[in-house]
C-alpha cells in the first residue's frame, strides 16, 4: 500500500512537516507515582495542569513502549566484557550466552515492555489548529501569510526551492525549542532532554516493525537527512538552507502495509534469511469519555502501561483552545439546545432525555471556562496493539477494551482508518479526522499521569531478575553512576548498595548472586564474612574454578595471630592510632573523662612512634608504666593503670584476641589483592544479635574490634586496588560495624570516596534501622522482607517514600526473593531475584534444608 509520509525533515529534536508545522520533542525521564500517598500525587497534577493552562500549542503525548531487547543487552554487555582484561573473562561471556539462551525461551520475558514518554510541542503558534473563534480575521490572517510568502527567499534566491527549509528558520526554531525546555523542565516531577535526530527516526521506524518485540528494528547512529544547499537574491545575499528528498525516508518504512480488513491491518517484510515476516495490528480511539474524570483515580494511561501483558503504543493529539474559542463553541451548543426545545415546542412534544443531559452538561463546562479563564484541548486518542496472529489480536485488544472501561473510556477501531492512524502516531504528523474528536478540559489530561514510569533498573549490565508485575526483566550495571554519562539521568551518584531484610526472605542469596555475576562481569572484590556462610566457596563455583576464590578462615591457625591489629590493617599511621584508641577502649569498658584513658592515649602515642608498632607493644608498654610507677603518679591514676593493664590482659587470653593483639617481629599474614573473589571469615565470631544489645559480653566486644579492624582493611584494599577495575566490599551484618563511632566513621568513608575508588560497599543488614546515617549516600537500595511495621517505615523514609499502610504492607508481604528496588534514578519497584540456573540457587542457598527434603516438601503440599 502507498502512503503519503508526512515527515519532511528532522533536525535534532525538530520535525519538519509536509503541512508546514514544526515540532520540537522532548523526552521525560519519568517519575514515581505507585508509591505515593493520595496527597502527594497531587504534586504532579498540578504540575501538569499550570504547563497545559500557559502552554498555548498545540501537543503530541506518545508512549512508545520498548520491549526489553534481551539478546541486545547482554551482547551489549558481552562487547563491555571483551574489552576489559581479567583472568575470567572467558567463563564470563561463557555465563552470559547461557544466560541469554535461557531468557530467550521465555515468552514472557521478551514482550514485557518497559515505556518511554515523548512529548512534542508545536512551535509555530500561527499554525495551530484552533487560532482564534473570528472567522473573519482568520481569513485576513490566511491572505496576509499567502502574499508574505512570495517575500521569502525561497522564492526569491536562485538556487532556492519553496519547499526548501531556511537556515535561519530552523536556528530561530531550535531558539524556540531551547526556551521551551527551560518551561517544561519542572512540569512532570522528572528529568527531560531534547531527542536526537536518531531517536526520532528510530520511533518512527517501529511504527512498521514486523516484530511485537521491535528486535527488527535497530537505532541508525549518524543518520542524516537532507541536503544542505545554497542560494543567491537579487541583492547578491547568499541563504543557506536545507533540501528534503522524500527517499531518505523509505529505509524507514521498509515493510509491505496490507489491510486484511477494514479494522486490521498487516506488516510484512522479507527478512535476511529470504523469509517472509509478518505482524497483525489494531489502531483504536476513544468514541466516548466520562465528562468529569476525579484525580487521584483517573490515571488510565499509567495504570495500562502496569496492567497490559503486551507491548502498547498511545498517541494523544491535544489541540490547544483558547480560552475565548471554548467559550464562544460551548455559547453557540446552549443556542443549539434552545433552537430544539423551540421547535419540540411548535410540534406539541417534550425534547428527548438526552438533550436535557446534554445541556445541563454545556452549561456546567462554560461556568468552569469562565471561572478559570483555563484553554481547552481538542483530542485525538489512538492506541496500536499488535500480535503474530489474528486470534491473539483479537483477546489483546479484549484486554484493552476492558481495562479502559473501568475508567469510562470506549476504544472503537473505526472502518477504514487504521492506515491514517498508523500515519498520525509518526512524530510530526498531523489529526487525519474529526470524526472522533473529544473535547476536553486540561485537567483529563493532566489526570491521565503521563510520564509516570513503570520502569526500573539500567538496562545494560547483568540480568537479576524480572519485576513482581508482569515480568520485565531488571539489568544493572553496578558501576554504572560513577561514570557520569551525559544524558544517563540518574539521581544518585554512589555505587554502594543497601541490603536489608530479615532472616531467610533471601538477602544474603542475592548478595552472594551481585558478587558473583559481577565477579563474571570483570569485577574483582572482598567478601567480610562473619557468619561463615561462604565456607564451601573454597571448593569453586559454577564458571569460576577454585583457583580464582581465596578463603580466609582466621583464628584456625597459629599463622593468623596479629593479622588483624589495627596498626598493620590500617591505611595509615594516625588511623591507626584512632582505630587502636577506639577498640582498646571499648573493650577496656572506659570513657574519654576517666584517668585510663587519657594513660592508654600515651601508650598509643609511645608505640605509634617505634618501627614496628602493634596492640601488644601496648600492653608491654602498660606493663612497664606500671612497674615503673613515676613519682607524679597519683594513687588514684595508678590504680587506673592497674585496672586497665589487668583488663586488657585478660581480655587478650580469649582465642579470638590473638588475632588483634599482635606482637614485636611477629611474623603474621598478609591479605593480598590478586584473587577475583576473596572471602574472609572469623572462627568462632560470635556478634551480638538485637536482642543482646544491652547484656553485650566480653566475646561479642572482641567480635565487633574485630569487624572494625577488618573494615579498616577495606579502606587499603580499596585504596591499593586498580582504580581502573571495579571493585566491590561485601559487609554482611554492617551493624556490628556501624554501632561504633569509628567504625561507622570508616564505612561512611567506603561509602563517600567509593565512586572515586571505583569500589561498590554492599552493605548488608537485618534491620532498617541498622543502616545508620549513610542511608543519603547510598545508591542502590534493596529491602527484602521486614517484619515489624516500625522497620518498614524506616525503610521507607530510607527510600523516600511515604509510610501509607500499602507501602508497608508492601514491605511487610514481600516473599522470599523478593525485593522493594530503588534504583539509581530513584524509580522504585517490586522484584523477584532469579538466579536463572538451579546450580546457582544450590551454591548460594543458606537454608539448612537437603535437596531431597525439598523434593519430599513439594509432593507432600501436592
Amino acid at each position: 500500500m502507498k502512503i503519503e509520509f508526512p515527515v519532511k525533515h528532522i533536525e535534532n529534536n525538530l520535525v519538519f512537516a509536509h503541512d508546514g508545522t514544526v515540532w520540537a520533542y522532548y523526552k521525560i525521564e519519568g517519575f514515581n507515582y505507585d508509591f505515593l500517598e493520595d496527597d502527594e500525587k497531587i504534586i504532579p497534577f498540578q504540575q501538569q495542569m499550570s504547563f497545559l493552562t500557559n502552554i498555548g500549542l498545540d501537543l503530541h503525548y506518545l508512549v512508545v513502549p520498548n520491549p526489553t531487547n534481551i539478546t541486545g543487552i547482554l551482547n551489549a554487555t558481552i562487547e563491555e566484557m571483551n574489552l576489559k582484561d581479567y583472568p575470567l573473562r572467558e567463563n564470563g561471556i561463557q555465563y552470559i550466552e547461557q544466560v541469554k539462551r535461557a531468557l530467550e525461551n521465555e515468552r514472557e520475558l521478551n514482550e514485557s515492555s518497559e515505556y518511554h514518554h515523548y512529548i512534542g510541542i508545536q512551535l509555530d503558534p500561527e499554525k495551530n489548529k484552533y487560532a482564534s473563534g473570528n472567522a473573519g480575521i482568520n481569513a485576513l490572517t490566511s491572505v496576509k501569510k499567502f502574499i508574505e510568502g512570495f517575500s521569502s527567499p525561497l522564492y526569491q534566491a536562485v538556487g532556492l526551492y519553496p519547499d526548501d527549509i531556511l537556515d535561519s528558520q530552523i536556528k530561530a526554531f531550535q531558539s524556540q525549542a531551547v526556551s521551551i525546555e527551560s518551561a517544561i523542565d519542572n512540569s512532570f516531577g522528572s528529568r527531560i532532554h531534547k531527542v536526537t535526530t536518531e531517536e526520532l527516526v528510530f520511533i518512527i521506524e517501529k511504527s512498521f516493525s514486523t516484530r511485537n518485540n521491535n528486535t527488527d528494528v535497530q537505532i541508525r547512529n549518524s543518520y542524516e537527512i537532507g541536503k544542505a544547499v545554497e542560494g543567491i537574491d537579487k541583492q547578491g545575499n547568499k541563504h543557506k538552507a536545507i533540501r528534503n528528498n522524500k527517499k531518505e525516508f523509505f529505509d524507514v518504512q521498509n515493510s509491505n502495509i496490507k489491510e486484511i480488513g477494514p479494522k486490521t491491518l498487516m506488516l510484512s517484510r522479507i527478512t535476511d534469511a529470504n523469509e517472509i515476516e509478518s505482524l497483525y495490528c489494531q489502531y483504536l480511539t476513544i468514541e466516548c469519555m466520562d465528562d468529569v474524570q476525579h484525580h487521584p483515580g483517573s490515571e488510565w494511561l499509567y495504570r495500562i502501561q502496569l496492567r497490559m501483558p503486551f507491548p502498547l503504543t498511545v498517541s494523544i493529539r491535544a489541540e490547544n483552545q483558547p480560552n475565548e474559542l471554548i467559550k464562544k463553541k460551548l455559547s453557540n451548543a446552549k443556542l443549539e439546545f434552545r433552537d430544539q426545545r423551540n421547535e419540540a415546542q411548535k410540534g406539541g412534544q417534550d425534547v428527548d432525555m438526552s438533550v436535557d443531559v446534554s445541556q445541563s452538561g454545556t452549561i456546567q463546562m462554560e461556568n468552569y471556562f469562565k471561572q478559570t479563564g483555563f484553554p481547552g484541548f481538542a483530542v485525538s486518542f489512538v492506541f496500536k496493539v499488535t500480535a503474530e496472529t489474528e486470534e491473539q489480536l483479537k483477546t489483546r485488544v479484549g484486554l484493552l477494551r476492558n481495562e479502559l472501561s473501568k475508567y469510562g473510556l470506549k476504544i472503537v477501531a473505526p472502518y477504514g482508518e487504521q492506515v491514517h492512524f498508523l500515519l498520525e502516531a509518526i512524530p510530526g504528523s498531523k489529526k487525519y479526522h474529526d470524526d472522533y474528536k473529544m473535547e476536553v478540559a486540561p485537567g483529563v489530561l493532566a489526570g491521565m499521569m503521563f510520564g509516570a514510569t513503570t520502569n526500573i533498573g539500567d538496562n545494560r549490565g547483568f540480568y537479576i531478575g524480572h519485576t513482581s508485575q508482569f515480568s520485565k526483566p531488571v539489568f544493572i550495571q553496578p558501576d554504572l553512576a560513577a561514570k557520569a554519562f551525559d544524558g544517563l539521568g540518574n539521581v544518585v551518584d554512589s555505587i554502594s548498595v543497601l541490603v536489608a531484610g530479615m532472616t531467610g526472605r533471601g538477602k544474603s542469596f542475592f548478595m552472594n548472586l551481585f558478587i558473583y555475576l559481577a565477579t563474571l562481569t570483570g569485577s574483582k572484590g572482598l567478601i567480610i564474612d562473619p557468619k561463615g556462610d561462604r565456607t564451601g566457596w573454597d571448593k569453586g563455583l559454577p564458571f569460576i574454578p577454585k583457583e580464582f576464590i581465596e578463603v580466609w578462615t582466621l583464628g584456625s591457625d597459629p599463622d593468623d595471630a596479629g593479622s588483624l591489629d589495627p596498626f598493620r590493617t590500617s591505611t595509615n599511621i594516625e588511623e591507626a592510632k584512632d582505630i587502636t584508641m577506639d577498640i582498646l577502649s571499648y573493650l577496656a569498658n572506659i570513657d574519654l573523662n576517666e584517668d585510663a584513658y587519657n594513660i592508654l592515649s600515651e601508650a598509643v602515642e609511645e608505640v605509634a612512634n617505634e618501627d614496628d608498632p602493634c596492640i601488644g607493644r601496648v600492653l608491654t608498654y602498660l606493663h612497664e608504666l606500671y612497674g615503673n610507677r613515676p613519682e607524679s603518679m597519683s594513687n588514684s591514676r595508678y590504680e587506673a593503670l592497674e585496672r586497665l593493664r589487668g583488663t586488657l590482659e585478660t581480655l587478650k587470653r580469649n582465642q579470638l584476641s590473638m588475632l588483634l593483639f599482635g606482637e614485636v617481629g611477629q611474623s603474621f599474614k598478609v591479605l593480598e589483592h590478586d584473587k577475583p573473589i576473596q572471602v574472609l571469615m572469623i572462627q568462632n565470631l560470635n556478634l551480638p544479635s538485637s536482642s543482646e544489645k544491652k547484656k553485650i559480653r566480653n566475646i561479642h566486644k572482641i567480635s565487633e574490634a574485630i569487624m572494625i579492624s577488618i573494615t579498616a582493611w577495606t579502606k587499603q584494599y580499596m585504596f591499593k586496588s586498580d582504580r581502573g577495575t571495579h571493585k566491590f566490599i561485601l559487609q554482611d551484618e554492617a551493624s556490628a560495624i556501624e554501632r561504633s563511632p569509628i567504625g561507622a566513621e570508616l564505612m561512611d568513608f567506603i561509602v563517600r570516596m567509593g565512586r572515586f575508588y571505583n569500589t561498590t560497599l554492599i552493605k548488608g543488614s537485618q534491620n532498617a534501622s541498622d543502616h545508620g546515617n549513610d542511608v543519603a549516600n547510598m545508591g542502590m537500595k534493596f529491602s527484602f522482607g521486614l517484619r515489624k511495621t516500625s522497620e518498614a517505615e524506616e525503610m521507607l523514609d530510607y527510600l523516600n517514600l511515604p509510610p501509607t499502610n500499602a507501602n508497608i504492607e508492601t514491605l511487610k508481604a514481600l516473599d522470599r526473593g523478593e525485593a522493594l528496588f530503588q534504583d539509581i534514578y530513584g524509580r522504585s519497584a517490586v522484584v523477584k531475584i532469579n538466579p536463572v540456573f538451579v546450580e546457582l540457587l544450590d551454591a548460594f542457598d543458606s537454608s539448612t534444608s537437603s535437596e531431597e527434603e525439598r523434593e519430599r516438601e513439594k509432593e507432600r503440599v501436592i
